[in-house]
């Protein structure tokens, strides 16, 4: 090799040979890299005697030079010498094969200021100008006395470059020395200490609580946690952030023990306690069941309530539709509107009423349910129940068909005329509303006879309400005086018309007579028409039981008694007026009069209105006698 060593040991300055021309000098830097290769970082962790840290240093340079060598001398900081010992020779970078002697005195101890000790390296051929090129790699091994947190090793400011402008290594230039400066920091590992709070107390009526665990260590610890109460999670600021976020995402979340654990040069845990105080909110999901078609099937609703509470129903609209639990029954068209609410418990608070209101649609009736046809001399008499299902308005009205004839009445019985004796005919009966004629019953066959026996149909109370016409109550005849008979809840007015309805054309009235509870005689007067007997009292006095016995109607003998009672207002027939006729009145105020609610106008006024709810709390308290 053509040129002498430059690399010296310390303090010692390179001499520039006589009779060569000075170039001028690159730009040289130096850095030191964690590791075996350069671009790492300037620090690295270590244990106090423990296994050795691995460092490089590294160059970059610029044209026009090239580097022909390199002299490193390390030092400590001040006062911190032997804290870390090279342990063996240095591994030279490429084109640098050729070290100083100096490196013999491997193990070295770093000190400040240095001990006699060069790593350089020489190169017989130039070294191209490049970015992080790699000097020297070599093992630095911290001692028991490396005790602080941090150290720095540097290179002593003999630490040099030589540089040469033609790249012949001082062949026909001297080469230039050209100082480099570089530090290393290292930091003691440090068990991870949790430097947060041990617990913490969330309110239960919110879900945005809040709180950070911190830990500090080196290297900086990765927080994670173990299993969380109901309600609560948490978030790591990742690895080696030495921080993590505990947050509630739901309202009353649960309080518990957690258990952090802080990873880094060794493992460390916490045990943490979350309390959680006051009433949470809780709100309701209430989905609306939409527009619902009219039907005697209820519906059944659905809603949550965020605390897992059961949420319950009720109806503001008790004239639509009706709730019990969470199913919904269809009263009327219209519109049905339902609260759903949460009243809470000692953990949450009342939930915020939510209410839904969704449409009933109408429909035409159901088919009626057939009952017996009863023949007649030139007529059928045919009995029937009403349908379950309404439509969702009133049923104004039923036809009875036998063979291609009809006849329409209010309620069961119907009796159809004009029939022809001894003729097998079908008959079925069809129910109509305000949107029209629903589905026939199934049919029943009778054959009209002018031998047929007079048999009773059905009694009914006949009112006429003004302006809407005539309106019949059913009365129960199977009722003695003294039992759970009906009872006429309208007013007296002109009297009380009650119509015997049987199976055949009345032609005689026979006669009749009326007696009340107490046996005393009520007068009575008789018409007929068609196949009814009119039973008219004029006067009877209100919560008065009267009995009625028609006999010998067409001069066929036979006896027909029937019990009714009279209870002004007592308009769901309890033999009372209480708070259920007075709810129930106030419900249907406003509503069109029809078959379904006739009994709660009981001042005959053709409408349910404010008259009706005076008058029905002013009776309130009276009984059937």
């Amino acid at each position: 090799m053509n040129l002498t060593k430059i690399f010296q040991i310390a303090a010692v300055s390179l001499v520039a040979v006589l009779g060569f021309a000075s170039p001028a000098q690159a730009a040289v830097t130096a850095t030191f890299s964690a590791g075996a290769s350069c671009g790492g970082a300037t620090s690295a962790s270590f244990s106090t005697g423990g296994a050795p840290v691995q460092v490089s240093l590294c160059m970059t340079t610029t044209a026009p030079t090239t580097t022909c060598g390199h002299t490193i001398v390390l030092q400590s900081a001040a006062g911190e010498g032997g804290r870390f010992v090279v342990t063996s020779p240095p591994s030279l970078g490429a084109g640098y094969s050729d070290p100083n002697s100096e490196v013999s005195q491997i193990p070295l101890a770093i000190n400040n200021p240095p001990t006699v000790a060069d790593f350089g390296g020489t190169s017989s051929a130039p070294v191209a100008t490049a970015v992080n090129q790699l000097l020297a790699t070599f093992n630095l091994s911290p001692q028991a006395s490396a005790t602080n947190a941090t150290y720095v090793i540097s290179l002593n400011s003999v630490s040099t470059v030589a540089v040469d402008a033609d790249g012949t290594c001082g062949a026909t230039t001297v080469p230039t020395e050209s100082p480099i400066t570089a530090s290393f920091t290292l930091n003691r590992n440090n068990a991870p200490l949790f430097t947060s709070a041990i617990g913490t107390t969330f309110s239960s009526a919110t879900a945005s609580n809040t709180f950070t665990v911190t830990a500090t260590g080196n290297p900086t610890p990765t927080i994670s946690a173990g299993a969380l109460p109901a309600g609560v999670a948490f978030a790591s600021g990742g690895a080696n952030s030495g921080f993590g976020t505990l947050t509630t995402t739901q309202v009353g979340a649960s309080g518990g023990s957690i258990t952090f654990t802080a990873t880094g040069s060794t493992t460390v845990q916490q045990t943490f306690t979350l309390s959680v105080s006051g009433q949470a909110s809780q709100t309701i999901a209430f989905a609306n069941p939409g527009t619902q078609t009219f039907s005697a099937t209820p519906i059944t609703l659905t809603a949550s309530a965020s605390s897992g509470l059961t949420v319950a129903f009720s109806t503001s609209t008790p004239s639509v539709c009706s709730i019990v639990g969470a199913n919904v029954t269809m009263l009327t068209i219209g519109t049905c509107t339902i609260a759903a609410n949460q009243t809470g418990n000692a953990t949450y608070l009342a939930a915020p009423q939510v209410t839904q209101g969704f449409g009933i649609a109408g429909s035409v009736p159901g088919a009626p349910t057939i009952g017996t046809g009863t023949s007649g001399d030139g007529q059928a008499t045919i009995a029937f129940t009403p349908p379950a299902a309404t439509g969702g308005s009133a049923i104004t009205s039923y036809t009875a068909t036998c063979g291609g004839i009809s006849a329409s009445g209010a309620t069961s019985p119907i009796t159809v005329p004009g029939l022809t004796n001894t003729v097998l005919y079908q008959c079925s009966v069809s129910a109509t509303n305000s949107l029209g004629t629903g589905l026939s019953s199934a049919s029943v066959g009778v054959t009209p006879s002018a031998g047929s026996a007079l048999t009773l149909q059905g009694v009914k109370s006949r009112k006429t309400h003004t302006g809407l016409g005539v309106f019949d109550l059913a009365i129960d005849t199977s009722q003695p005086i003294g039992g759970t008979l009906t009872t006429e809840p309208r007013n007296i007015g002109t009297g009380h018309v009650i119509a015997f309805q049987f199976n055949s054309p009345v032609t005689s009235s026979g006669t009749a007579s009326a007696i009340d509870q107490a046996s005393a005689v009520v007068p009575v007067t008789l018409t007929f028409a068609g196949s009814d007997v009119l039973v008219t009292i004029p006067a009877v006095a209100d919560k008065s039981r009267v009995t009625i016995t028609l006999s010998n109607v067409n001069g066929a003998g036979g006896t027909f008694p029937v019990s009714l009672g009279f209870l002004v207002a007592d308009a769901n027939n309890n033999r009372i007026v209480n708070s259920g006729d007075i709810i129930g009145t106030k419900a249907r105020s406003g509503n069109p009069l029809d078959q379904s609610n006739f009994r709660f106008d009981f001042n005959l006024n053709g409408a349910i209105n404010s008259g009706d709810i005076i008058g029905v709390k002013a009776r309130s308290g009276n009984t059937l006698n």
